[in-house]
């Protein structure tokens, strides 16, 4: 089956009645992948998204029209490694524990087989290295082959650091942040393209700001959907959002947007003189493993188009090292390094003022 344009994330889902139907709306639609993890939605063991997946997808009128992937992850779900939860997929570091993971996601979806399995959450050289120790979780995965197809890797890391994972040959797929604010691992995608591994966009609305703005959500879905070999991943949480997605599909002509046209009205609406950052990554990395790019895009809009979703969904995703504009040094390497000249040093002592501002 070839993975359709579109693809289902299942993290958002209110309930289980709303996570049923939504599912179902979305396969209806085409969108014929769904991401599914241990922890998504967790509320109990009988409580969860991959529980109320299960029930929308075991039908016979849906089963057969959809692909399946689960994930587990050797980290904590930021930069370090974790201790083990099964019933929440971190911390899997033998194979052992990958097994009962692997096994438990299983049993909750009601599925023999995954059509893809994904190591998850993995940023740094030093988690993607525990995976692979003798006896860990890659060698627990090995073991169990008949039970999946594709192996992927879903990531936070840098661009760098993201294509030094795909380098070892053993990822077939990568999900990766990429969305119409921040493209600063557009080198992920020229990569990948050119071998051949297929692209996952998360977070295609920028932890859902983008959507909160007409314009820009229409943009930031058309965008994905210009680039070569990238499918948008959407946290769908009820069916008027796959009835959007489906809609914006089906408009597209018959040769694709024009992805720099789109960037260039997104760059229209930010719309002021000032020298801003374009987040076009060529300031990384970063000594502290910030993502200035990234961190800046959610400064622009927040200071220039006055959306308070900008700065709210900024701060809500401290948990990620790429966004912890706080630990910055002021080293000024980015500085030196930034194609336009800017003074990035002093627009990032703006933006750490502004966005870690608390209101009175």
């Amino acid at each position: 089956m070839e993975l359709s344009r579109i693809l289902i994330g299942a993290m958002r889902f209110k309930d289980r009645p709303a996570a049923v139907a939504t599912v179902r709306a979305a396969i209806d639609a085409g969108f014929n992948y769904i991401d599914c993890s241990p922890c998504y939605c967790y509320r109990s063991e009988e409580e969860n998204s991959e529980r109320w997946v299960g029930e929308a997808i075991n039908h016979p009128d849906y089963r057969d029209r959809v692909m399946v992937s689960a994930k587990c992850s050797p980290g904590n779900g930021g930069w370090e490694l974790g201790e083990f939860s099964k019933a929440k997929g971190f911390g899997v570091r033998t194979a052992d524990q990958l097994r009962q993971v692997f096994d438990q996601s299983r049993n909750r979806i009601g599925v023999d087989r995954f059509d893809y399995y994904h190591l998850w959450t993995t940023h740094t050289k030093e988690q993607l290295d525990e995976t692979l120790k003798p006896g860990g979780w890659y060698e627990g995965l090995r073991s169990v082959k008949d039970k999946w197809g594709r192996l992927g890797i879903t990531t936070h890391a840098d661009g760098g650091t993201i294509i030094s994972f795909l380098e070892s040959g053993k990822f077939e797929i990568v999900t990766i942040p990429f969305n119409v604010v921040n493209t600063t691992r557009r080198e992920v995608v020229d990569y990948c393209n050119k071998k051949g591994i297929v692209v996952i966009a998360m977070n295609p609305f920028a932890g859902g700001f983008l959507a909160t703005h007409e314009r820009l959500r229409d943009l930031s879905l058309r965008y994905l959907l210009s680039l070569e070999g990238v499918h948008p991943l959407i946290g769908f949480s009820s069916v008027s959002e796959v009835d959007y997605a489906a809609k914006i599909l089906d408009e597209m002509p018959a040769g694709g947007y024009n992805a720099d046209e789109i960037l260039d009205e997104v760059n229209d609406l930010i719309n002021t003189d000032e020298p801003r950052c374009t987040a076009c990554g060529y300031c990384q990395p970063c000594p502290e493993g910030i993502n200035v790019g990234a961190c800046l895009s959610y400064y622009n809009i927040y200071k220039y188009m006055h959306m308070a979703e900008a700065k709210e969904a900024f701060n809500k995703k401290q948990w990620e090292d790429g966004l912890r504009l706080d630990r910055c040094k002021y080293c000024g390497t980015c500085k030196l390094r930034c194609p336009n000249h800017l003074d990035v040093v002093a627009i990032i002592k703006d933006a750490r003022r502004m966005m870690y501002e608390k209101k009175s």
